[in-house]
């Protein structure tokens, strides 16, 4: 009876024993876990800094305008020309038709 009470507290320890590696195993994991990722969120905030400082000769001078606002507007004369001829050509097939009407 002694002997399987002895037994049973040395598994007993065992077991608190491999319990406690292994809680410290995950500990160790989870804190090169953290650091790894403090480490990646460290080296993108050191590149953008990097690329912020070099400017071109064209980027400093488009910062430097006065201008508020620059507006372009691109015309397709393809189409606005269509469209007037159509305008036109219909208006000649209507008044062509009222004055066939009227007389």
């Amino acid at each position: 009876m002694a002997e399987k009470k002895a037994a049973a507290e040395k598994k007993a320890a065992a077991d608190k024993k491999a319990a406690a590696e292994r809680k410290l195993a995950a500990d160790k994991k989870a804190a090169a876990d953290r650091k790894a990722a403090a480490d990646k969120k460290l080296v993108p905030a050191n590149r953008q800094l990097a690329t912020k400082k070099i400017k071109t000769v064209s980027e400093k001078r488009r910062e430097d305008r006065q201008e508020f606002v620059k507006i372009s507007v691109y015309v397709d004369t393809g189409k606005i020309l269509g469209i007037v001829s159509l305008g036109v050509f219909a208006s000649a097939v209507l008044i062509t038709a009222l004055a066939f009407f009227v007389s």
